[in-house]
């Protein structure tokens, strides 16, 4: 895994251009020690690198105002491979190929990415794009959006390029206009069916207690709308909900999750184990759990190596959480069925 660690302040920006003499929308300013997540990078002009965010330790795509491809001056940041510096930093070669995006998403019809929830043909062309059906758009993020969205953050393609419409890579789209599909195979992005499995007692307990309940809708560390038990989607400034209400946001949410880990692991999976993956992706999303060293190995069979992957989950740009550092202790205990109560 690569990350860029900036070692003195400096300027991300949308040319090779001087950062001082910019417009704000394009440039972004970094403070020297800054640590951020690389999908890749790679040799430009002027002494400079061309570098594609990639995304948190939550699974979040980081993007600074809708973009996630910048231009760096090369002696100003420290290319970081698995947290160790490259040497020489970063190395003059040409950047590592960065691997297609595992999941996608095709059109059922023609329909629109868009910037809101409102109808396609009602909104300016900066915050529309037309897609026909059929396309397939490589994905690394998709989470469910109010008025039967979908939320979507654009991948890589096969030829390794960043895909994005109009300088963006998160978009809205209506959810009954599309498939989603992980290695080319349709899966599902609907609430599962009606005795599908569920997550524990033990693996509801633990998500909650890390999760926390809010009953008056709240900004997250992110900027997101949040309330009750993390639900993010349909949530708006000012809303209040009882605890009941929680836990029918909750409920529904999980459904999302449960589904994801029923589709993307392929291997048996007893409760507890299960239950801690649910946890899991519902905290760092399904595409961070798709893309994810912690599943492949677990297909592989390699429970115990599996494992020993949820502790690498614990940062919060670039920094050790201590929140984050005691669940994954829990929902790796949960997951080899041990005593998860001591981390909570």
């Amino acid at each position: 895994m690569y990350s860029l660690r900036t070692v003195l302040d400096t300027w991300l920006k949308q040319t090779t251009g001087q950062g001082s003499t910019l417009p704000d929308d394009q440039r972004q300013f970094v403070n020297n020690g800054t640590v951020l997540p690389l999908n890749s990078f790679a040799t430009a002009n002027n002494d400079h690198l061309k570098i594609t965010l990639g995304r948190n330790a939550q699974g979040q795509q980081l993007q600074f105002k809708g973009r996630n491809t910048w231009f760096v001056y090369r002696p100003a940041v420290q290319i970081l491979q698995n947290g160790k510096p490259q040497s020489p930093s970063p190395a003059p070669t040409p950047a590592p190929r960065p691997q297609p995006s595992k999941f996608s998403i095709r059109p059922l019809i023609d329909t629109w990415l868009k910037q809101t929830t409102a109808q396609g043909t009602s909104l300016p062309d900066s915050q529309r794009q037309f897609v026909n059906g059929s396309t397939v758009l490589p994905i690394v993020a998709y989470e469910v959006a109010p008025d039967n969205h979908l939320r979507i953050t654009l991948g890589i393609d096969a030829q390794g390029n960043q895909v994005q419409f109009k300088g963006k890579n998160t978009w809205l789209i209506y959810q009954p206009a599309v498939q989603l599909l992980r290695d080319g195979q349709p899966i599902g992005n609907s609430p599962t069916p009606s005795g599908a499995r569920q997550i524990n007692s033990k693996g509801l307990r633990l998500l909650k207690s890390f999760e926390g309940l809010r009953l008056e809708a709240y900004l997250d560390a992110v900027g997101v709308w949040t309330i009750g038990y993390g639900t993010t989607s349909g949530v708006f400034p000012g809303q209040r909900i009882t605890e009941a209400q929680a836990e029918e946001f909750l409920r529904r949410d999980l459904r999302r999750f449960e589904a994801a880990v029923t589709d993307l692991v392929t291997v048996p999976l007893n409760d507890d184990q299960f239950s801690a993956l649910v946890s899991f992706t519902y905290n760092v999303g399904e595409g961070a759990f798709g893309g994810s060293t912690l599943l492949r190995l677990l297909n592989q069979r390699d429970y115990r190596g599996a494992a020993e992957q949820f502790q690498r989950w614990n940062l919060g740009d670039g920094v050790e959480l201590p929140g984050l550092t005691r669940r994954r202790r829990a929902e790796r205990a949960l997951f080899l069925s041990e005593d998860f109560t001591v981390f909570l």
